[in-house]
């Protein structure tokens, strides 16, 4: 009886583990928020996309301490990769677009860069970390401006998106 009641909590913290959206070291849920630090590739949980965090692009944000006229953008190249090894570059804003881009009926959204620029501070490439949602959208998807706009990036095999 013991054993059958230990058993039964560890699944009911497995599925609210699930739930919560805490993440896996290398994995991705689906419309839950991921970290990933410069270099690093994860797997979707559904196993479609690799998605790795190659390069930060710009980094023209205003810093934390200081009083500016605009925001500024924060540029990262992601590079996806989909279960039939189609390869694709894909540049995303933290303030411009796009902010978000489809590929293979998923789309991939920029949240955040981090950490914050701060005046008379430089960040190392090895100091960037992204948050990023992935999501599944459907084959007919009708895209938007964002998305389209995500699309104009080059892909690695020259084939068109699905």
């Amino acid at each position: 009886m013991r054993q059958w009641i230990y058993n039964a909590i560890a699944v009911v913290l497995f599925f609210a583990g699930i739930n919560m959206g805490f993440a896996e070291p290398g994995r991705i849920f689906l419309d839950k928020e991921c970290t990933l630090g410069l270099g690093q590739s994860a797997m979707t949980a559904d196993g479609k996309l690799v998605i790795k965090f190659k390069a930060v692009l710009e980094d023209s944000r205003c810093p934390v301490n200081v009083v500016c006229v605009w925001a500024g953008n924060g540029k990262v190249e992601f590079e996806v990769i989909d279960i039939d090894g189609q390869k694709k570059s894909v540049a995303l804003n933290t303030e411009e677009e796009p902010k978000a881009a489809a590929f293979k009926g998923h789309r991939l959204t920029l949240l955040s860069l981090d950490p914050p620029r701060r005046d008379g501070v430089s960040l190392l490439p090895e100091d960037y970390f992204v948050t990023i949602r992935v999501q599944k959208i459907a084959s007919n998807f009708s895209q938007d401006k964002s998305l389209m706009a995500g699309r104009s990036l080059h892909s690695n095999a020259g084939a068109e998106e699905s």
